[in-house]
């Protein structure tokens, strides 16, 4: 595979990315929207010093990581009923390329995009999940914030 090609596959998948992300913004937005009209009906308050607010954070950025999960999969699965690739993949003229000689059938073709954007949103996200955690669980402040030297204060 050329330099070239490989760029433009790459470019690909960066501009299914920012289609993605407009949609996943409406999705999103009405996502918490639900989250704060159930939490207003309730009468429950959140801050910051409750033991609760860490998880039910945590629990709301797994929330949004299924939620653009969910939304490129449906993407890819109207693109490719629409025009048998991804939008950005048809603008550019990249063709999808099968590593075996097995033709790429719609199963194969959502599983090798579900696998993509699965690994990717998973390694972007895997950190701040094991970060919270780390801290629920043993009070270890995170490592990332070495130049702000973190420290916890409990009061």
């Amino acid at each position: 595979m050329g330099f070239k090609l490989k760029y433009r596959r790459i470019g690909t998948f960066m501009i299914d990315m920012a289609i993605v992300q407009m949609f996943a913004m409406v999705g999103r937005d009405i996502y918490l929207g639900v989250i704060a009209y159930i939490s207003d009906g309730t009468g429950m308050t959140l801050s910051l010093n409750d033991r609760i607010a860490l998880p039910a954070l945590l629990l709301l950025f797994i929330g949004l990581m299924l939620l653009f999960i969910g939304v490129f999969m449906g993407y890819q699965w109207i693109c490719y009923r629409l025009l048998g690739t991804s939008l950005s993949r048809y603008l550019l003229s990249v063709q999808v390329v099968s590593t075996d000689d097995k033709p790429l059938t719609k199963q194969r073709y959502l599983k090798r995009e579900f696998n993509k954007i699965y690994l990717c949103v998973a390694t972007l996200g895997l950190y701040p999940l094991y970060s919270g955690a780390q801290y629920l669980a043993f009070s270890n402040p995170p490592k990332h914030d070495r130049t702000n030297h973190t420290t916890v204060v409990e009061g």
